[in-house]
């Protein structure tokens, strides 16, 4: 759907991080007989462009003018590429998911996200619009004029964000995939969880059944543990006595690998 005039006339490789020697090196193996090379470098803000001429088996090659389509391209993605960082930071506040998380917009802990492939997945969903809405125009622009492999290669892929749950300060983690452009040219970025990343107070949680689980750490932590434990309709005893809720003063929980055993709970 996205088509380019100066991405046709051209050939634009990214190299991020390189050096001027580097991007000279890839500008040569974009155009091995011939053509004008843009070389892109986004994490060190730099472009280049060479004519390469291939005579008698001999390559010449020369900088020259960078062409006004591939700079503004270059200039959209990387404001795409500093406005995603920026909202990333490394840690999203849940409520700033709330407005995208429809029947969603209740869940109040990593403890249950760890748990259900559905709250994963509307929190990953979540995520894709908070970013998408904010970045789509720069990406969209960027698209048109450098094409979409060149603008993913701008975006941080792989990059880890981390969902924070204000009321418990537990945290999920997601990691950012890539860009998806539907039928009717729409942009959107991907993110998918990623397993055994839930934390509470540094304690991993539990992704699905308890069975064969063991945490220990700080003590409000473990009370939120056995908290959701129970509202799982896990038993829990504490010395001989069987946990219905309440605060407790423990130091560690371990679970049995027979469900029916449930969880010990120490204090």
């Amino acid at each position: 759907m996205f088509s380019s005039l100066s991405a046709a006339a051209n050939k634009i490789a990214v190299c991020n991080s390189c050096s001027d020697q580097q991007i000279q090196n890839k500008a040569i193996q974009y155009a091995p007989n011939g053509g004008i090379v843009h070389v892109l470098d986004f994490t060190g803000n730099k472009i280049k462009a060479y004519e390469m001429v291939r005579e008698e088996g001999l390559l010449m090659y020369w900088p020259t003018a960078v062409q006004n389509s591939v700079k503004t391209g270059w200039e959209h993605a990387k404001e795409a590429r500093n406005i995603f960082l920026d909202l990333g930071n490394g840690q999203v506040n849940y409520d700033h998911l709330r407005p995208y998380l429809g029947s969603y917009s209740d869940i109040k802990s990593a403890h249950t996200v760890a748990k259900s492939p559905y709250e994963k997945n509307a929190v990953k969903e979540a995520l894709s619009e908070y970013f998408s809405n904010t970045i789509a125009g720069s990406v969209t622009s960027a698209i048109v004029l450098i094409g979409k492999e060149t603008v993913g290669k701008a975006l941080p892929v792989n990059m880890d964000i981390i969902v924070k749950f204000p009321s418990d300060g537990t945290i999920y983690k997601f990691t950012f995939k890539g860009l998806v452009i539907s039928s009717d040219g729409k942009v959107s970025v991907t993110f998918e969880p990623v397993s055994y990343t839930g934390r509470d107070a540094g304690i991993t949680l539990s992704e699905g059944s308890y069975s064969g689980y063991r945490a220990s750490g700080p003590d409000d932590a473990l009370q939120r543990i056995l908290q959701h434990m129970i509202a799982s309709g896990v038993k829990v005893t504490i010395g001989d006595t069987i946990y219905r809720g309440g605060n407790v003063a423990v130091t560690r929980v371990i679970c049995s690998n027979e469900p029916a055993k449930g969880c010990v709970a120490a204090e």
